[in-house]
């Protein structure tokens, strides 16, 4: 399986290209990323957007690394986005996914995504205004669809979050939308499965298991996020952590029963902010180690 790195752990840490490329080729010999736009924000301005994507291009070549696609990031996760209330709201976080688009195929990468807004409470307690934030939705995916085909990419990626006001946030809802898109055109888009947010207790149960996200989505996977968790929370711990419940071997072994082995995997450990850098630095390389070495006990189970 491809294991590669989403590079949240680097962000208020290693904000240079340089730096977290060199880390990323050196210390944990991986040659895939997941650029955040928390380190390069679609929003800004050229020429200096520009020269900051070329200067990530050159560090990731220098390094032999491959940009495989760029995701939301904190940052633009937290604002309602797509499912804002408010139409102009609405409006421009459109233009930033056209921007982020743009700069996705800048970059070099294969594809682009991430989460993509939250109703409001009023709205999602008003079964007219959720139909009507869901069709502002379905339209705004088409158009940006359209865009990621043209501008190069191979998909964009909707990442499911286990937060009801947030669209999609179960399977259910994840068939609905990739049909809906595949009518409206849209076949480019594709889901980023975070094993984190699969196993939400507080929203899905406790029986809840990343097979049957894995099975439900199927074909329609083409990233998935690899982190830890205790089911209760979405805090995207690393490896070894007593609290965590994850077994990479076992995602490992779902995927490929699924046909999914050679869906890219991408480690999306998010450090403290306040942790020290040095804690931080062991918890990546010992993450993954130990995915890498989990993925490929998968690999060779019986059967795989």
């Amino acid at each position: 399986m491809n294991l590669g790195i989403n590079l949240c752990f680097a962000v208020k840490r290693m904000p240079a290209p340089e730096a977290w490329a060199a880390f990323v080729r050196d210390d944990l010999g991986l040659g895939s990323v997941q650029l955040t736009f928390d380190l390069l924000d679609p929003w800004w301005s050229e020429p200096e957007r520009g020269r900051v994507i070329s200067r990530i291009r050159q560090a990731a070549e220098r390094q032999d690394l491959s940009i495989h696609s760029a995701c939301v990031g904190l940052a633009h996760y937290v604002p309602a986005g797509l499912l804002d209330p408010d139409p102009d709201a609405r409006t421009m976080a459109r233009t930033w996914w056209l921007r982020a688009i743009d700069v996705a195929a800048d970059l070099g990468a294969r594809a682009v995504g991430g989460p993509l807004g939250s109703m409001s409470a009023d709205d999602a307690t008003h079964p007219g205004h959720t139909r009507a934030r869901y069709e502002d939705l379905v339209e705004s995916l088409a158009v940006l669809c359209q865009r990621t085909h043209h501008a190069g990419l191979e998909h964009f990626l909707i990442e499911p979050t286990p937060i009801v006001r947030e669209i999609p946030s179960t399977i259910a809802q994840c068939a609905q939308l990739i049909a809906d898109l595949d009518a409206a055109g849209a076949a480019n888009a594709a889901y980023t499965l975070d094993i984190g947010h699969t196993v939400y207790e507080p929203l899905y149960g406790p029986n809840a298991t990343v097979q049957e996200w894995i099975t439900g989505l199927g074909r329609h996977i083409a990233l998935v996020h690899l982190d830890n968790t205790d089911r209760h929370g979405d805090p995207h711990w690393g490896w070894p952590d007593p609290r965590g419940c994850v077994d990479v071997t076992e995602v490992g072994r779902h995927l490929a029963d699924a046909g999914l082995a050679e869906v890219p995997v991408m480690l999306e450990v998010f450090p403290r902010f306040e942790d020290d850098d040095e804690t931080v630095r062991k918890l990546i390389v010992s993450s993954v180690t130990h995915c890498r070495q989990a993925l490929a006990a998968a690999a060779t189970a019986p059967g795989a």
